[in-house]
C-alpha cells in the first residue's frame, strides 16, 4: 500500500511535522506499506526531525506559497504525482491542503485522509478561507482523523452524515532519556515563539513568578518571530538570567527530564505533544484549559493544574504553589507517569493501521 503524507513543509521544526514523521517512520517499518512525503516546498535541506532512509521526499515547488489563489496551479502537479506514484492514500497533515488533494484525487484510486492537528472549533474561527476549505473540501475527504474524542464528536456534529471520523491520540515517548537524574529549579515551555502559543500571557506570568523566586529559571525551548519581543521583555524586566531563550532544541525530552514544572499558555490546541512529552518525563503540567487537549492529559490537582483561560493571576499562583512545594512536585510528577498506555506508540500505530485498512478495502 502506497501512502503519501502531504505537508506544507516537512523540514519545519513544528509539533505537526514531528508527530507526522514519527507516524510515517513507524508505518514504514511494516513491509505492507510504502511511505513517502510530499511538501509544497522544502525550505531547509535537512528536516528538523529524522526521516527513515526508505521514506522518499518530494516537493512541488521551490518557494513558499501563502494559502489562497496561488494554490490553484498546484492541483495538476499534485494529480500528476498521485498518478505517477500510484498513491493509494494521501494524508493531509493540515486541512488547508484538502483544497489541493481532494480535486487532485478526483477520479483516481487515491483515497484522501484529512488529519486535524488543532480542533474543529478553532478551524471555524480562523477566517473565511479555512472555513471554506473545511466545509467544501474536508467534507469531501474519505476520512478525518482528530486528536481527541471530543473533537471527533465535534466534526461528526458539524458534518452530520460523514463517515470515517475517528480520534487517534498523538504518541508519547521519553525513549533514551533517563528520568533518574537530579531535577533543576526549572519551569519549561516548549513551543514555537508565535502569538497563538500565548507568549503574551507567558510574559505576564513570568513577570509575576520569577522575581519572587530568584533561584528558579524558566526555559523556553523553541524559536520563531516573537524572539525579539521576548528578548526585549527580558531586558526591560531584568529577567535575562531567569527567562532563558534556548532556541530550537532537537531533543526537548533532555530538557524535560531535568525540569520540575511544565507550563503551557497556548490560545488553542489539538492534543499538545509538549504536554504528552512532559508527562512521559514525569513533569507536572500547568496549562490553560483551552477547548481540546489539556483536559485530555491533565487531571486537575493530580498530575497538574488546569487554569481558566486566560487567567494569568491564577496560573502564576499555581506555578508558585508548585515551585514552593517539592513534595507536591514529586507527587504530581509520579502521577504524570501513570495511565500513559493509551498514548504509547505501538497502540497509536495499531489504530492508524486499522483505520487505513477501513479506508482502503
Amino acid at each position: 500500500m502506497k501512502i503519501c503524507f502531504f505537508s506544507g513543509d516537512v523540514t519545519r521544526n513544528g509539533g505537526t511535522e514531528r508527530v507526522s514523521i514519527t507516524i510515517a517512520n513507524e508505518l514504514a517499518k511494516d513491509p505492507a506499506y510504502q511511505v513517502c512525503f510530499l511538501s509544497l516546498v522544502e525550505q531547509k535541506e535537512c528536516p528538523a526531525y529524522e526521516i527513515a532512509q526508505d521514506i522518499s521526499r518530494h516537493a512541488l515547488g521551490e518557494r513558499w506559497l501563502s494559502p489562497g489563489p496561488a494554490y490553484l496551479p498546484l492541483i495538476p502537479k499534485v494529480r500528476k504525482f498521485l498518478k505517477e506514484n500510484q498513491i493509494d492514500l494521501i494524508i493531509d497533515i493540515d486541512i488547508v491542503l484538502d483544497v489541493l488533494s481532494v480535486p487532485a484525487a478526483a477520479g483516481l484510486k487515491t483515497r484522501v485522509l484529512s488529519w486535524e492537528h488543532s480542533n474543529c472549533a478553532f478551524e471555524l474561527t480562523q477566517g473565511w478561507y479555512r472555513r471554506f476549505i473545511l466545509n467544501l473540501f474536508t467534507r469531501r475527504t474519505d476520512g478525518v482523523v482528530t486528536l481527541t474524542p471530543g473533537d471527533a464528536l465535534a466534526f461528526q456534529k458539524h458534518f452530520k452524515n460523514k463517515k470515517h471520523i475517528i480520534s487517534i491520540f498523538n504518541p508519547a515517548s521519553a525513549a533514551g532519556v533517563s528520568l533518574d537524574g537530579p531535577r533543576e529549579n526549572w519551569l519549561i515551555t516548549a513551543a514555537r515563539l508565535v502569538p497563538e502559543k500565548g507568549f503574551d500571557d507567558l510574559m505576564l506570568v513570568a513577570k509575576e513568578v520569577l522575581p519572587t523566586h530568584p533561584d528558579w529559571k524558566w526555559i523556553l525551548c523553541g524559536d520563531g518571530p516573537m524572539r525579539e519581543e521576548l528578548e526585549a521583555f527580558c531586558q526591560k524586566e531584568k529577567l535575562k538570567e531567569q527567562l532563558v531563550l534556548a532556541g530550537y532544541v532537537p531533543k526537548v525530552e533532555e530538557y524535560l527530564a531535568k525540569s520540575k514544572i511544565f507550563v503551557l499558555t497556548s490560545k488553542a490546541e489539538g492534543l499538545p505533544m509538549c504536554l504528552l512529552e512532559a508527562r512521559a518525563c514525569g513533569v507536572p503540567c500547568v496549562s490553560f484549559d483551552v477547548p481540546t487537549g489539556p483536559a485530555d492529559l491533565i487531571e486537575e490537582g493530580v498530575n497538574g493544574y488546569l487554569i481558566q483561560p486566560f487567567d494569568v493571576k491564577a496560573m502564576a499562583e499555581k506555578c508558585s504553589l508548585l515551585m514552593e512545594n517539592p513534595s507536591l512536585q514529586a507527587a504530581m510528577g509520579e502521577s504524570a507517569l501513570e495511565h500513559l498506555d493509551q498514548f504509547y506508540l505501538q497502540s497509536i500505530i495499531s489504530q492508524w493501521k486499522n483505520f487505513i485498512g477501513e479506508l482502503i478495502k
